[in-house]
């Protein structure tokens, strides 16, 4: 809920602020004109410039938030798939030695579930997702527990082939799980967040300075210029963290679940 009123207010100031620069723009404009100005065909290019900036810092921002968007999804995939493989090559074992093993397995794929479906908040400081860290903490213990079981299940002074195979499968399940948690802190410096609000602000304002300067007036207009980048922005924002916004990825956590239930 904090996400989402953090979310909403930096778009409603920014909707604020963009109208406000177009109208001051305008006025600008309509000044520029009122006083004989007739030298702002020269300026096409430094306003090109400068819009053409904002498209591409624009494009760039949503091409990188969709790809690490869609890099989550892959990440539940690969935890999946992961989990599935460890417990089948547990079986190498024999079912005496086995059955244990699989039962701690069992405890922390779905500790790891309930891990995502737990309602979490965001740290607004850190701007960061907060996860509960009480099932943290029960989820370390599940993932020790698992693996001082499996190492228990391959002596040392006799080698099992199948202690070969499961190890290394339980090491890629743990490897996965941490790079899940590292991806929901990846996002971009916080100071391209600055530069795409600055920089959308800038360009309403040039953008109410040339409607002002040609004489035009049309708030139907501003407000869909200012609306467009609000848009933008905030679908920007959502989709870096898609856990707690509108554009979500729970329905991929599926996966991961019906795996546990593979696991009987």
């Amino acid at each position: 809920m904090l996400f989402m009123f953090f979310a909403v207010g930096v778009a409603a100031v920014f909707f604020v602020g963009s109208l406000f620069a177009l109208y001051f723009g305008q006025r600008l404009g309509h000044h520029y004109r009122r006083v004989g100005g007739d030298g702002i065909g020269g300026l096409g290019t430094l306003e090109s410039a400068i819009f053409g900036l904002m498209g591409l810092l624009l494009a760039f921002t949503i091409s990188g938030a969709l790809q690490r968007f869609d890099d989550r999804r892959q990440l539940v995939l690969q935890e999946a798939s992961a989990a599935v493989t460890a417990y089948d090559r547990i079986d190498l074992l024999g079912a005496q030695m086995a059955r244990p093993v699989q039962g701690k397995l069992k405890d922390y794929v779905h500790a790891r579930v309930d891990l995502y479906r737990i309602r979490h908040d965001f740290l607004l400081l850190h701007r960061m997702e907060d996860f509960s860290r009480e099932q943290q903490d029960r989820l370390f213990k599940f993932k020790d527990d698992l693996w001082r079981s499996a190492v228990a299940a391959c002596p040392k002074d006799a080698y099992l082939p199948a202690c070969g195979m499961m190890l290394p499968a339980l090491n890629s399940l743990f490897e996965v799980a941490q790079l899940r948690a590292g991806a929901a802190e990846k996002h971009p410096p916080h100071i391209i967040y600055g530069l795409l609000f600055g920089l959308g602000l800038g360009c309403s304002l040039l953008a109410g300075f040339g409607i002002g300067a040609s004489g035009g007036r049309s708030w139907m207009h501003m407000v869909l210029f200012a609306g467009t980048l609000t848009a933008a922005l905030y679908i920007v924002t959502d989709m870096e963290y898609p856990r707690l916004g509108l554009i979500r990825i729970e329905g991929f956590d599926h996966f991961l679940a019906d795996t546990l239930n593979h696991m009987g």
